[in-house]
């Protein structure tokens, strides 16, 4: 893990005790899933599905709260407020927004996956 991924991932690092091989081995069980979870995410928005909005988003915010717990994944809590309260433009406004630091950060989780 270079410098600037520990930098990155610090507040992740201190969770885990410092134990960079361990968050390295999280992230090669978390990223192909979480790839996943974010296409099923993309789905049901553009579906307006609110209830599926809500499940995917939560079950992604738990996905990458090992690895970050500041933004992007406090934007995923406000998406699925919104998709909770059926504010269906609303949440796809949000998504859009939010969907380019997600796919960010899972591709940040990804450069992980060579030190495992």
């Amino acid at each position: 893990m270079n410098e600037q991924q520990k930098n990155r991932f610090s507040a992740a690092l201190q969770r885990l005790a410092g134990d960079t091989d361990l968050l390295c081995c999280m992230a090669s069980m978390v990223v192909s899933d979480a790839h996943e979870v974010l296409g099923k995410l993309t789905h049901a928005v553009d579906q307006g599905d609110t209830a599926a909005t809500a499940v995917t988003a939560h079950q992604l915010k738990g996905m990458l709260s090992t690895f970050e717990t500041d933004s992007p994944v406090i934007e995923l809590q406000e998406l699925i407020e919104t998709a909770r309260r059926g504010d269906h433009a609303s949440m796809q406004q949000q998504f859009r927004l939010l969907e380019p630091r997600l796919t960010d950060l899972l591709d940040e989780i990804s450069a992980l996956q060579e030190y495992a």
